[in-house]
């Protein structure tokens, strides 16, 4: 009668014995895990596969230095920059003057662009050397335009109107600028921090969710809010806007001129025989040429770091929403056959942002989205140079305002409403149907945030210019919008790219019932909502009556554990199984997958499904 004790005895003592050994498997994965965070990756960064980096500067017959694809790479993304530096300066002026704009921030932006420019540059040389490719293209390389906007109204104007209550204002002006250029070294510094974990955000979010963020910003911020000067003066511009549709869409050639040159000329020369252009202005920015001293103000930049706690709620977020930025960047390069590793192209940029703020500029930089678009255009590495050495004058010379006078920029819009829209037509070709739903809500909440810091903002300047001085906008008409919950509007426009990310990865979970990564997902944005990262317009732990942070904390976890009964009841068959259909794939590898499908047996479907590569 003990043989059954016994035996249940030695059962017991292996069942201890071996969760004893998975506990001690799970501890050595964790450690490994965590040396590979703290010791192999530094590596990684601080060799870039040093074997390989000499590749860059060896000869590559296979690789052109130049293409003709390179002059219309090289005016739009040219454009592109000149188009966000124009708008920073003009915000800009009022407050920190034509002295530390032109003189001090400039130059140091022209030697950012150089960095990045040069260094995207060399990682397209060492891919395709290693891959024996010459279709490699460049990453496009600038300013990060959301982070320069929130750097000139969160962080320059308030130091300087609350500076001025007490001192003169050449002091405030440079205080204002002192304070930026120590956020911008931060996010710099967070930049290079976040490399560690770049490659594993990218491997572990779905790539549509990645793409659809960076989708909206094309959609919204190159496509939409870029066609409005086009409506604008359409006896301008729709003849460009056909020109650059037709050649790069519609196949159309025109002889030994480049898409995007024929534009600009088009548009350049309608711009002056319409009364647009004016001389006037012409002469008015001849005034400001001149040559321009980089400066170094690095023991400022210590001085006042005291300041910067007070904005770490702008700093924080807009190094998260590059370095987000740049990891969707990666991804989206990638789905157009050019992989980048992801950890560089962070180091590249965080290097930039630092080199911006230690030589003046206040702008954090970034790579750019339409990766695709410049491949499309048959750009490969010229472009890029073109784009960093043209920078150097504009910088260093103080002709910037003299160029844009001269040239008719809404003759360049439309090729920057073809990049937006390329990035929408590339992601919805990974996408597959089921998930357009998925798709569409996510970038709405970048339609929300455009339409709010866009729409809004533009009627608060209006409103500024006829009531009576110092009277908040806020207080005084938002508070009495009743025709719609404008609270939602700034709570759906709250960290958008972050939200877009997080929406279009539960509704994509949801839709495939697969309830336990939904769960994860709810609860990883409750986290973000609860310190304000999204559904805020500012960062902290938003606990208070009035904050919305907690309410939203609340609503994510109480969505997942919805997901988390759903889960229980697919385990008990009361709840449809999950979707088996991959996630996304190129055009090829759907129509291989359904071809396989018709080809399966209903009880092979599995077997077979393990044998495709998605």
């Amino acid at each position: 009668m003990s043989m059954p004790m016994e035996i249940s005895n030695k059962t017991f003592e292996a069942d201890i014995n071996q969760d004893e050994t998975i506990a001690v498997t799970k501890q050595r994965r964790f450690l490994k895990h965590c040396r590979k965070i703290m010791i192999d990756e530094p590596k990684k960064i601080l060799s870039f596969q040093s074997s390989e980096w000499i590749s860059a500067f060896r000869f590559n017959s296979s690789y052109p230095l130049f293409t003709r694809g390179d002059i219309d790479g090289f005016v739009a993304l040219f454009i592109n920059n000149l188009a966000t530096l124009l708008s920073v300066i003009m915000g800009l002026q009022p407050t920190l003057g034509n002295d530390i704009v032109y003189g001090k921030i400039l130059p140091g932006v022209g030697l950012s662009m150089i960095w990045g420019n040069f260094y995207y540059v060399y990682m397209a040389r060492k891919l395709s050397y290693k891959e024996k490719r010459g279709d490699v293209c460049t990453m496009p390389y600038g300013i990060n335009t959301p982070g320069a906007f929130a750097f000139i109204y969160v962080i320059i104007l308030p130091t300087y109107n609350h500076c001025m209550l007490s001192h003169e204002k050449n002091y405030c002006q440079e205080m204002a600028w002192y304070v930026a250029l120590a956020s911008n070294f931060v996010t710099g510094i967070i930049l290079l921090l976040l490399c560690f974990f770049g490659e594993f955000i990218r491997k572990k979010t779905p790539s549509v969710a990645l793409l659809s963020s960076i989708s909206g910003l094309g959609f919204v911020y190159l496509a939409l809010n870029q066609f409005f000067p086009l409506a604008a003066i359409p006896m301008e511009s729709y003849i460009p806007l056909a020109i650059v549709m037709l050649g790069y869409f519609g196949g159309v050639k025109y002889g030994p001129f480049p898409v995007a040159f024929l534009a600009l000329v088009t548009g350049t020369a309608l711009g002056w025989i319409t009364p647009k252009k004016k001389v006037s202005a012409v002469v008015e920015a001849l005034d400001l040429v001149k040559g321009y001293q980089p400066v170094f103000p690095i023991t400022q930049i210590f001085q006042h770091f005291k300041f910067v706690s007070s904005y770490l709620s702008t700093t924080i977020p807009t190094a998260i929403s590059i370095a987000i930025g740049t990891i969707q960047c990666v991804e989206s390069a990638k789905r157009a056959g050019d992989f980048y590793p992801t950890r560089e192209v962070m180091f590249a940029d965080g290097v930039g942002t630092l080199i911006a703020s230690l030589f003046g500029s206040v702008f954090g930089m970034t790579t750019y989205i339409g990766h695709p678009a410049f491949k499309k255009m048959g750009a490969r590495q010229a472009y890029s140079i073109m784009n960093g050495l043209a920078y150097l004058p504009l910088c260093f010379l103080g002709i910037t305002a003299l160029l844009m006078s001269m040239i008719a920029i809404v003759s360049i819009n439309p090729i920057i409403i073809f990049i937006g829209l390329v990035i929408c037509a590339d992601t919805l070709s990974i996408t597959p149907q089921r998930h357009y739903p998925a798709f569409l809500l996510g970038i709405m909440s970048i339609v929300a945030e455009w339409a709010h810091s866009t729409i809004v903002d533009g009627v608060t300047t209006a409103y500024k210019n006829f009531t009576v001085s110092n009277v908040d906008f806020s207080n005084n008409i938002t508070s009495n919008i009743v025709s719609y919950p404008y609270s939602g509007l700034v709570n759906f426009a709250g960290g958008s790219q972050l939200q877009c990310i997080f929406i279009t990865a539960i509704m994509m979970y949801m839709i495939d019932r697969k309830f336990v990564h939904a769960a994860f997902w709810s609860f990883l944005a409750s986290i973000f909502a609860f310190f304000g990262l999204i559904n805020s317009s500012r960062v902290g732990i938003l606990v208070n009556y009035d904050d919305n942070g907690w309410r939203f904390t609340i609503a994510y976890l109480s969505m997942s554990a919805l997901f988390g009964l759903l889960e229980l009841g697919q385990r008990h068959k009361w709840v449809k199984e999950p979707e088996t259909e991959p996630d996304d794939l190129s055009s090829i590898e759907w129509a291989e997958w359904k071809r396989l499908q018709k080809l399966e047996e209903p009880t092979g479907t599995t077997d077979k499904m393990s044998k495709v590569d998605v």
